[in-house]
């Protein structure tokens, strides 16, 4: 099968792989027809973040189930997350599934040696070991593109601002991005999905701020201090 390798930096190539095989009870095979890219995996290609290739890219994605255990057919579509986890050790059992003790720390897909080397989602098969704990079924009607990313960005702006406003419910919301291009973006949303009275979104950054004005918010100009321009975006509620 063909998987996309980064082989050095700015260097990517089709590789012929080995095709995995299911082997086991709880193993899954899955073919990624939604993949998206992770805030970090700009930085892998251009070299700037610490992950030694070759790495075979991609671990945000919506798959179809080929091969499954008890609960999945084929055609099924569902998320694979993109950290590895049993689903029945202690870390597991707490919801700590980036933590699992059944495998290595820092087993994850997309991120080559540094990640256990699982593979990419950029390829034309990929092998979900606890399948039965690890997929997530789509919900149906759900657009397998408008979810890919649920793998692991979406989440991470839930969790920005889901345990504050579970505290504070109502409460008005700050988000300020940084280098994360996705993430706030997502924050924005779950805060608004979450009832925030307000959101106040801050950002250098022309594309976000268009893509945060189509998701309904309202922009404002002001200014800091030496006189650069800073835009922010105030979200209505209405408008979410």
């Amino acid at each position: 099968m063909r998987s996309l390798v980064l082989e050095n930096t700015r260097q990517l190539a089709w590789h012929d792989v080995p095709e995995p095989a299911r082997r086991r009870e709880r193993e899954a095979l899955v073919r990624p027809i939604a993949v998206a890219t992770c805030d970090l995996d700009q930085p892998m290609v251009f070299g700037q973040a610490p992950f030694p290739p070759p790495i075979r890219l991609g671990h945000e994605c919506v798959a179809e189930v080929v091969e499954g255990p008890e609960g999945f057919a084929p055609g099924d579509l569902v998320v694979v997350p993109f950290q590895i986890s049993c689903g029945g050790c202690e870390p597991c059992h707490r919801g700590q599934t980036g933590n699992c003790a059944t495998v290595a720390p820092l087993s994850m897909y997309g991120f080559g040696a540094f990640g256990g080397d699982w593979g990419g989602m950029l390829s034309d098969l990929v092998l979900v070991p606890y399948a039965d704990a690890m997929l997530v079924p789509l919900p149906k009607g759900v657009d397998p593109a408008a979810a890919a990313s649920t793998s692991d960005n979406i989440p991470d702006g839930w969790r920005t601002v889901a345990p504050a406003l579970a505290e504070r419910p109502a409460a008005d919301v700050l988000v300020a991005a940084g280098g994360a291009r996705s993430i706030p973006l997502y924050a924005v949303d779950a805060a608004l999905a979450l009832g925030a009275a307000s959101v106040t979104y801050v950002d250098m950054n022309a594309g976000r701020l268009d893509v945060a004005q189509q998701l309904g918010a309202q922009l404002k100009r002001e200014s800091d201090s030496q006189g650069t321009t800073v835009r922010l975006i105030l979200p209505s509620r209405e408008g979410s």
